[in-house]
């Protein structure tokens, strides 16, 4: 998945003073929070075949899985209301059916789905500071919202443009009452379902689902 480069006139002008009105910004620190929610649910179905649908013991973020035709996708957040707004960081990681067939490959892929956290939450952190994405890409957008609910919102996605495994950091924040729910733009499929078995294992080398 790409994301073209995009960024709206004046909103490098804007984005410090729209952090500051609604309180703390997101760090490093929660993008590798995030990343271990993730893990541990890839770590979960590989060992049960199956997806909960509850976040580990000890996660405080929401999780979201797909399954799509060549793997397992899963998306964990966590909103926040502050004062004048909210803020919501995202995390989202991709695993083959492969790597979700065997213990080891599952290790291997988990170690890499951290990796790349790792590296996409300092760009996060650095474009906070100083508007440098680093080794990351990023899409910048702002949109204004109009009823019941007026106000504005900003959304910044990173992700490291090195054709390697999928996985996306969002952050966004808003001056809105209401705290957004599941980041709209990272999930592109239907919902597993809880307790659906997945019936994934390695014959003669080969994934067989």
């Amino acid at each position: 998945m790409r994301y073209p480069v995009f960024i709206h006139h004046g909103f490098r002008l804007l984005v410090t003073a729209a952090l500051l009105s609604i309180g703390q910004p997101a760090v490093a620190s929660d993008v590798r929070t995030l990343c271990d929610c993730t893990v541990r649910v890839f770590n979960g179905i590989n060992k049960t075949r199956s997806w909960s649908g509850k976040a580990p013991e000890g996660c405080p973020a929401h999780i979201f899985v797909e399954k799509r035709g060549d793997g397992v996708f899963i998306t964990a957040w966590i909103s926040e209301g502050a004062p004048g707004g909210w803020a919501r960081t995202a995390f989202t990681a991709a695993m083959g059916y492969t790597e979700l067939a065997e213990k080891g490959t599952v290790a291997d892929a988990g170690k890499d789905i951290r990796s790349r956290a790792g590296r996409l939450g300092r760009c996060l952190d650095s474009f906070i500071a100083a508007r440098d994405p680093l080794e990351c890409r990023y899409h910048a957008d702002k949109s204004y919202l109009v009823g019941e609910e007026t106000g504005s919102m900003h959304e910044w996605l990173f992700w490291l443009d090195d054709n390697g495994r999928h996985a996306v950091v969002e952050y966004a924040f808003g001056d809105t009452e209401i705290t957004p729910t599941l980041p709209a733009d990272l999930p592109s499929g239907p919902p597993m379902y809880f307790d659906m078995l997945l019936d994934i294992h390695l014959k003669n080398g080969k994934w067989k689902q």
